[in-house]
This record gives C-alpha cells, structure tokens and sequence, in this order.
C-alpha cells in the first residue's frame, strides 16, 4: 500500500482535505474545498413560485376551454364585447332564480371557473380532529352558512356589507373583531353552479345536458394524482411524461410515479420501500430501539421474551409515549428508568422511541377491526393511506389494491376521514427497507440483541447497485441516495468526488478517517455553536461571582488568586456545578480552602482517560486529593462503597439525580455500574466518544468499505467524533479561527494523523468498523494513571507535526478550491411585478420611466413612517397629488395639520403615532376621496413614483397603456476580451434573463443577434479578442505590468455601476477587510469590505485560474476561439 492516510473534515458548506505519510509524518497534500450549503428552505420560494405558475396556467386553461365551449354551443362568439363593468356575484346569486343573458351566464360562469374552491377541503373531517385552530374553525363557520347558502350569495353578502370578499381579512360587529376568510371547497362551487345552469336551462334551450356535463368538467376537473406534473408536450422526470428514452430513441412515459414517490428498497430492487406506518414497519423499527437499550441484567441486553411482552403491552395500550414505554420497561425488569440506557433522543435531548402509533390510532376505527386484520392488510392499507392524501386518490387505491371488495363504502368513507384526522403520521412517508427485507430481519431482531445492520452482515445481504465494479472510483449520487437530507446529502457529495480525485492523484490510501458535520444545515451549526459558547459563558460567569461573593463579597476574585494556579478557573466552574461538594465524599468545599489550600483538592477524570478517551468537562469533577487516591482507577459505583471517607454510592445516585447543573453525559458516567474491566465494555466507550455512529455516518462509512471491499482495495474506513478532534487541538494548541477557511484543511490533518496516535497498537488497524466484528486494537494490559495515558495518547505521533500546523509558512501553503456556480437555469430576477409610469420627477423634472411604490396601509405606524419621509422630501411623488389634487390638499394635508403625531405613552414618555389612524379612531371610518357628499372612495394605501427604471425585463401586458417589468436581474457569467488596439480588456456581463429556454428540448441559448446587441451595450468592440468566460467563484490571477505585482482573487459577478467593472472576493476567506490592500494598479478595498474594481487597465493582465476539488491550480489565458452561446 501507499502508507498514505487522508483525513476529511465534512462540513455543511466545506471539506478540509489533508494527505499525510503515516509512516514518516510529512504532509503531502492540504486543501479546503469551499461551496454553498444546500440549504433546504432555499427551495420553498422556488417551490411556492412554480406552484403559483402552475395554478395561473391551469386557471388560464379553463378559461380558454370555457371560451371554447360557448363558442361551440354558439351561445357568445365576439368575447371582445362581453362587458366588465358587471359585477359576477350578483350574477350568480340572480342566476339561481332568473333567467340571464348569454353574456351574463358567460360572466358569473367565468367568475367560478377563475375562483373554484379547495378540493380537499371536501374530504375534510366533520368529527372536528383535523380542525385545529383559527382557520380551520372559521372554515367549519363558512361550512355551516353553506347549509343554506351557495358561496355566491355568502361572497355577495359579504361584499354589500364590507366591501370586501376576497381573502382572509378581519371585521368589526358588535365591539368585537371577527375574521372572514373566503374559503369553500370545489363541491359547494359545482352544486351552486349547477344550480344555475339547470334554472337557466328553463330559459334558455341551449343549455343542454351536454353543456351542463362539459362545463361541471371544466370547473372540477384536476389532474390524477399518480400522473405527476408536466405533459406530452412538456416533459418532466417528476411526472409520468419522463424526459428519459428507451432503446428505439423513443420517450418514455409510465403508468403513474408511484416509483418516484416512493422509491426502491436497496437490498430488493424489485420491491417498493414500505410506508413507515405499515405494521412490519412499525414492528422493525421498535424491535431495533430495543435491541440498541442497555439494561441492568446480567446480559445487559433484552430477552426475546421481554422484548415480546413490551410489543404486545405496546399494541394494546391506547395512549403511549417514550415515557410511559420506559417505565414499563423498568418495572418488567424490577429496575429504576435511568438504569436504561442507549435509547435515541432528539434535539431536545428528550428519549425517542417508537410506539406503534399508526397501529394504537387505526384501532380506534369503529367500522374496522384492525386487530383481525391480517399484517399484509394492514401494510396494504397503511401503503395506500401513505400514498393518497384524498378522498378519490384512497377510493381509487382500495378499489385496486383490494379488488376482493374486502371494504364497504362505509369503511372506506370513515378511512377517507381517517386520513385526514391522522395526516402528521402517514405524511411520515416512507421506510428505507421493503416488507420483504423487513420481514427476514424482524425474527432475528427478537432472537438475537444485534442491530439491523450487524444482522445485515452476518446475513450477507449486500446492496444491489447498478454501479461497475470496472471503476474503482465510487459513484457520489448513488453514495447518497440513502442520505435524506438535502444538506448532509450535499456535503458528502463533494466529499466523495475529493476522495476519487485524491485516488486517482495518490493512489489507493491506506486509511480515511472522517469527520461529520454536527448539524444539518448553516443556520443551524452557527446556532449550536453560539448557543454551546453562550451556555458554557454563562455557567462561567456565574461559577466566578459566586465564588468572589464568597471569598471576599465583591464581583470578582482578585486577580493574584490565579498566579501559579493554572486549573483553578476550571475547579471553580466545577465547584459551581457540583453544588459546592466534592462528588466522593459529599462534603462541601470551601471557596476559601479551594482557593488558598489547592493542594487538598484535584480534577479527576470519573472514568479513565484510558477507558473513555475522554478529556472535555463532563468526564471530570473536583474532588479532595484523599477520595482521589483512594478511588484510584474505579468507577464511582465501584469505589464509593469501600472507600473509608466516603458518602455511599446510593446518596451519591440520589444527588446526581436531582442536580439540575450537571449535564446528562456527565450523569450517566457518575451513575454507570458496568464492570470496566471487561474488553467490551472498554470497546463501548471508546466507540462512543471516538466513532461517530449517527446515521448519516454509517451510510458513509459503509458504502466504502463495501466500495473497497468489492475492489479488494485494502483501506481502512473510520468516521470519527468531532469531539475526538476537538480534544486533540486543545491538546496540542493549535489555536481555531473561523475569519478564513484555513482551518478546515488543518482540522483534515488533525483528524489524518489521529488514527496514528499512540492509543492504536497496530497501526494498520485503526478504529472500529460497523460492517465487520473487528475489535478496537487498545492497550489490554494493566490500567495506567490518567497522566501517563494522556501523555501517550495525546502527544503528537510526529516530532514537529504541530509546529508545522502552527506556522506561517504552512498556513500559506494551503490551498482553496470553490464550488463554481455555472448553472444556466436559475432564478432571473426578484419575484416582485413593478407597476411603471412616465413623469417628471425630481428638481430637473425631467421626463423618465419611473418604477411605483407603494405605502400598502396608510393607517400602520411603518406605513404612515414611510408617508412622511417621501412628505417632507419631495410630496409632488405621490400619484395622488398630482392626479387628485383636491383629495391631497382638502383631505391628507387638513389631517396632517390636525391630528397629532406624538403622544404621551402610558410612563409618561413621548412616542410617535400616527394622523390617519387617530383620523380612522374619531370618525370610525377610513379617510374617503374628496367629494361633494363626503362618500367618496376608502382610502387605505397611497402609491408614488419611487426610483428610475433601470435594467428590467418587460412583461407589460397586451392591453396595458404602461409598462409592466420584473428588476433586480440577477447575473449570471462574464465574458472576458482583450482589445489588442487598446491594450486593455474589456468585459460583457450576462444575465439569467438574458437565456431564451426552447420548449420540448428543455435547451437553452442565447442568439448571436442577442449577444452582438450586448457587446455593443457593454462597450466591446467587435474586434476585441475572446479570452474565456467567468463564472461565480471561478479565480482570478491579476499581474501589474508595471510593477509585478499579482494577486489571485475570487470573481464574484460583473458590476453594472460602470463599464469593465467586477465585484471580487479573496481567495482564502468569506470576505475582505475594510480598507484591505490589494495590488498597485487595483488600489484597496472599501471601508467596508466590499471590492468592485474595474479591469479596463492598460497594465493589468488577467488570468482565469481552474482549480480541482483538490485545489490544484491551472492557469487559462485563452479559454476557445468564441464564447458558449448554446446549453
């Protein structure tokens, strides 16, 4: 082998790589690889948006078919003539029991096409379980007036009394504030319509059976769930019109996309995964909790009689959570609750495990009995009620998946219901294994203490993979596929494609260790890491006032205290947490003896190093120096009772157990009664402080060991605590700085020469694999003192290794490699649709296109705040002023002058307020438009002429007298020229929007016309000379010819403040600093940190820079003949 070791260091948004020789020490190789974080709420404004043009489509499809229909039936055939000043609601309410004209019928049939409800609502639960909170009551309100109104009239109503119907809006009756929302469900729309259609067809003979039937279809017709989106003519891989070909070059369409939905289990490709709330599911999953629970016997593991008895008391109970299961464990075995250990917990650091619950909840069904149903009815039906969300996708499933008839209407009726009530536990979705898998591995589960993927591995069950064993390099996306999480899923992509690239540079290693990200997503690893400083800050701060309030009544301890007393900051933050008693003995400690008297008391590890290799905080307590020797190498349970000077070990149990301050790791290494002496219990706790074994983890872990086991490569996969490395730093004080990327590739080497440490016996095997029975190879000799063992295990396995990490000179060497954004397809500007109008505006008032704001509600602190600040500036940009002066000066500017817009708070203290509102509170009604009568218009929101129209795309309608435009065009690449006569380069920046997407081949481009347009606009001359194109993230290496400086930066986008500018970022980290130098000819950075230089300089070269995800640099001076114009 190759004696190389590579270390991974897996983040949310980066992978430190370092490449060392195990043997000799010498780093080859170190590089952090950079990209953005796949964060998932990044997709709901892109889901929501597509959602929103999806249903804009289908509304305008229904219009075009309603068009189509009363033209065939000759009833309208100019639509141009068909009014709009007539209102649909009345209309609708009038076409119950009058005749209408065929333009009218056109009008108020129309109006319900655009507006037809919500289809699930007709599924809803009438027993009042899935109606939860405001909303759903005041949809169980609108439900009631349906009894004896059709939404038309309830709509009219509403509008005759508030001037509003649409929405979710807010009234005032009687005092009290009542919320109206304009929600019916597609059923009482189609009853209402054919109501009229029928009373219509008295009218008028060309209402005919056959146009009442196409009509009801138009208005309720939807797509069948199981086909998915797109269609023959706009295909998609999420619905059944897929974009994939067979083998005669022909497109492939399915049956439906229950195979997308769902998914395959990897062990039976043939088989679809099983829905979480299927039986054998339910079953598997808490047979495996049980089998991961130590417990107090002598096995310290569950019998299959124990673990038979708990799965029936489980079935049988109506209400169950982790708590109450836990208790009944406990008394099953004559144990305490906190004797169990191993259970799952979550964010909370609450106990997880599973309870039945779709089977203790689908017992309460009264027209089935579920308990002599047989379990591959149950699986059947959980799988259709995970599938179908509605009543006629579950009618339709039932009818396929149970042909026999096996349920009455009724039964399906009340299953209809049951889904609905129930929707948060089958929208759990779906298991990773098949029932098939399942049902092999649940008699080994009660038979055997072992887990699912230890029986996995004596079974010899093996993942069917698609992939070639040909290549010996892994397949990131099929790596993957059992990683659900978006974020973690991301990051170990890229992580794999660096361990291919380092393969195919290195050759085969003999060892790669990895460590994880701790959490999921960005947000959330700057929250745990903020929250783990504030809490640790706080009990600081807290453990020092307390103890200067003791020694001497003051804030703080005098500073002389910590002279020669390196620890005592560490034994007073203990002290605090022990209650101020030492943990073996039950005394209390003395501020005053701890301070002036250090050598009474010490800081023992609870268990030793040698067992736990655990050096952080909740492996240690104070304790006087006597317990400590007296304790020796012993765990508290096996020590206290035969120490001479000590509390017993039952006080000590009942102290740990109510303190509030001590953390539960440190709790349970106080408590444990599990004999440290024995080899697998030394393996446990090694495993569990040094191998991370989160699933995500194991997935890694186990994809290349079978990777490299297939192609008899002998390397050594290990994935280790963060923890573990975190103690190592500490340790060999190399200090950690997020301010650069740095130290990711730093912690990569740390976490490389880890698996050489003193603490493995045999360098060629280091930590632990989950797939095979190999044993942690630890010292089994006799237990050494904590001091000597963490002398061995923590010193460097280098002589210079942690010099050389902490130098500058190594610090440079590092290279960085960025994930470079080159995708065609993305966003194209802010959602926002920007009204436009032509006028005068400003000092010079010159004529311009300028965009609309608007102050939305007049009568809102913010928006009155908004009001005046364009007021006092320049009140001439108010459309009103200029198009209703009498409004604006016998109405606004009376109600500015009158009311106030201070007032005196409750304490007395002056705080603004707000004119129109103390308008709307005197005269209990909004300010009207001027008019003679004094009933003019409500006025609630104000618009005004905001900035100049700038870049924009116009989506100014057909009919529009002005011009309609979506801004804020994002930017997508920059081409870059060399103008050979002026000896300077010049730069053409291209927007999304500037792509034109070609429907049925899903190609984008941009025409040559288009680009050539663009070069003029950006000022590059024809004759200028392609040179290559940037993308963001791609490098830029800059020389001054002048003085031969260079710098090498990173291209963020074309800047459209002028000609030939770009923003740049530094190579090494997030940002620059304010005023930071650059090179002669590009000057410093701004003040505050942002860099947008221009490029158009005679003695400026420019170099694009390709990096791998190595970081290995490759200088481009000519990147092709012509720019890219087709994808």
């Amino acid at each position: 082998m190759s004696d190389l070791v590579l270390g991974l260091d897996i983040g949310i948004g980066s992978v430190g790589v370092g490449i060392l020789n195990k043997v000799t020490g010498e780093i080859i190789h170190k590089n952090s690889r950079i990209f953005p974080a796949a964060q998932a709420e990044n997709n709901v404004e892109r889901r929501t948006n597509r959602q929103g043009r999806r249903l804009t489509r289908r509304k305008k499809h229904r219009r075009v078919r309603l068009n189509h229909l009363f033209e065939e039936s000759g009833l309208i055939t100019d639509f141009t003539k068909v009014s709009i000043n007539l209102n649909p609601y009345q209309l609708r309410v009038k076409g119950l029991i009058d005749a209408l004209s065929n333009e009218e019928l056109f009008i108020a049939l129309k109006n319900m096409v655009k507006h037809r409800g919500i289809s699930y609502l007709d599924d809803a639960s009438d027993d009042g379980n899935s109606s939860v909170g405001d909303y759903a009551q005041i949809v169980k309100e609108n439900s009631k007036q349906l009894e004896t109104k059709t939404p038309g009239q309830i709509q009219l109503e509403r509008y005759q009394k508030y001037g509003q119907l649409r929405g979710d809006f807010t009234v005032e009756e009687d005092g009290k504030k009542h919320r109206l929302i304009n929600v019916f469900p597609t059923s009482a729309y189609r009853a209402e319509a054919l109501r009229i259609l029928q009373t219509q067809q008295e009218f008028n003979p060309q209402i005919t059976d056959e146009f009442i039937n196409r009509y009801l279809e138009i208005l309720t017709g939807k797509r069948k769930y199981y086909h998915g989106p797109g269609n023959e003519k706009s295909r998609t891989d999420y619905g059944r019109y897929t974009t994939k070909k067979d083998s005669e070059d022909e497109y492939i369409t399915l049956d439906n996309i229950f195979g997308i939905l769902i998914g395959k289990c990897t062990f039976y490709p043939e088989e679809y995964r099983a829905a979480k709330a299927s039986c054998t599911a339910q079953e598997f999953n808490l047979l495996n909790d049980l089998n991961n629970l130590t417990v107090p016997t002598e096995t310290k593991k569950l019998s299959e009689e124990q673990k038979n008895q708990i799965i029936n008391y489980v079935k049988n109970e109506k209400a169950m959570g982790p708590a109450k299961l836990f208790k009944y464990i406990a008394k099953l075995l004559s144990c305490d609750v906190a004797d169990i250990k191993g259970y799952r917990i979550d964010k909370s650091d609450k106990a997880e495990i599973h309870t039945f619950e779709a089977y203790r909840k689908m017992k309460t069904l009264e027209t089935l009995d579920v308990k002599k149903m047989a379990r591959e009815e149950l699986d059947k039906l959980a799988y259709v009620l995970t599938l179908n969300t509605e009543k006629e996708g579950i009618q339709e499933a039932i009818e396929h998946e149970f042909a026999d008839g096996t349920f009455s209407q009724e039964q399906v009726d009340e299953l209809v219901q049951f889904r609905k009530a129930n929707s948060s536990i089958f929208g759990k979705g779906w298991h990773n294994f098949s029932v098939k898998l399942m049902m092999e591995l649940i008699p080994e589960l009660y038979a055997t203490s072992e887990e699912q993927m230890t029986i996995l591995t004596r079974l010899g069950k093996q993942k069917t993979t698609s992939s070639s064993n040909k290549t010996k390099y892994i397949d990131e996306k099929q790596l993957t596929e059992e990683i659900y999480n978006p974020v973690v899923a991301k990051s170990v992509r890229q992580a794999i494609k660096i361990v291919n690239a380092a393969i195919k540079e290195y050759g085969d290693f003999d060892n790669i260790v990895i460590e994880m990200a701790r959490e999921t997503n960005e947000d959330d690893e700057k929250k745990a890491i903020q929250k783990i400083q504030k809490a640790n800050k706080d009990e600081k701060d807290a453990a020092m006032l307390k103890a200067a309030n003791q020694y001497n009544g003051k804030a703080e301890l005098p500073h002389s205290v910590f002279h020669g007393h390196k620890q005592l900051a560490t034994k007073i933050r203990l002290w605090h947490q022990q209650g101020e008693r030492c943990l073996y003995t039950g005394k209390t400690i003395s501020i005053h003896d701890l301070i002036n008297n250090p050598n009474q008391f010490e800081i023992d590890h609870i268990l030793p190093l040698s067992i736990t290799f655990d050096d952080s905080l909740a492996n240690k307590v104070l304790v006087y120096a006597t317990a400590n020797q007296e304790k020796g190498q012993r765990t508290p349970y096996q020590a206290l009772d035969s120490m001479d000077d000590a509390w017993s070990f039952r006080e000590l149990k009942a102290f740990v157990r109510e303190s509030k301050a001590l953390s539960n790791k440190k709790k349970e290494y106080l408590l444990t009664e599990e004999d440290i002496s024995k080899f697998d219990v030394r393996k446990k706790f090694i495993e569990r402080n040094l191998v991370d074994t989160r699933y995500a983890s194991r997935v890694v872990l186990n994809a290349l060991q079978e990777h490299f086991r297939a192609h008899k490569t002998d390397t050594k996969v290990s994935v280790v605590r963060g923890q573990f490395t975190s103690q190592l730093r500490r340790h060999w004080g190399i200090e950690k700085t997020r301010d650069t990327y740095h130290h990711h590739a730093v912690d990569a080497l740390i976490i490389a020469a880890s698996s050489q440490l003193n603490l493995w016996k045999k360098q060629k095997n280091t930590l632990v694999s989950y797939s095979e029975d190999q044993l942690l190879d630890i010292e089994t000799g006799e237990l050494i003192s904590d001091d000597e063992y963490k002398e061995s295990v923590f010193k460097a396995p280098y002589q210079h290794f942690v010099d050389t990490l902490k130098s500058k000179e190594f610090e440079d060497s590092i290279l960085f490699s960025y994930q470079v954004d080159s995708k065609f397809n993305r966003k194209i500007s802010d959602a926002t649709i920007y009204a436009t109008r032509h006028a005068k505006v400003g000092k010079d008032k010159k004529e311009g296109t300028y965009v609309l704001g608007k102050i939305k509600d007049i009568y809102s602190q913010t928006g009155y705040d908004a009001f005046i600040k364009i007021y006092q500036k320049d009140k001439s940009k108010f459309l009103m002023y200029r198009h209703d002066p009498q409004t604006f000066e016998k109405v606004i500017e009376p109600i500015l002058e009158n009311y106030p817009n201070k007032e005196m708070n409750e304490k007395g203290k002056e705080v603004p307020c707000n004119p129109f509102l103390k308008y709307k509170e005197e005269h209990g009604d909004y300010i009207r438009k001027y008019s003679k009568k004094g009933n003019g218009p409500e006025i609630k929101s104000l618009k005004y002429y905001d900035s100049k129209l700038g870049n924009h795309i116009d989506i100014t309608p057909k009919d529009s007298n002005n011009k309609v435009v979506l801004q804020s065009l994002k930017p997508w690449r920059t081409d870059v020229y060399f103008n050979k006569n002026t000896g300077k380069y010049e730069i053409l920046g291209l927007k999304y929007s500037d792509m034109k997407f070609e429907k049925g081949t899903g190609k984008y481009s941009i025409s040559k016309e288009k680009y050539e347009n663009i070069m003029v606009r950006e000022g590059v001359d024809e004759n200028s000379e392609f040179k290559f194109t940037l993308y963001k993230n791609d490098l830029l290496l800059l020389k001054d010819s002048e003085n031969g400086e260079q710098i090498l930066l990173r291209f963020t986008s074309r800047n459209d403040t002028s000609k030939h500018y770009v923003e740049l970022g530094p190579y090494n980290r997030q940002k620059f600093e304010g005023s930071e130098y650059l090179i002669k000819s590009l000057g410093t950075v701004a003040k505050g940190g942002r860099c947008i230089k221009g490029l158009g300089k005679s003695n400026l070269s420019i170099y694009k820079v390709r990096t791998n995800v190595l970081g290995n640099q490759h200088i481009i001076k000519n990147e092709g003949d012509k720019p890219k114009l087709d994808f």
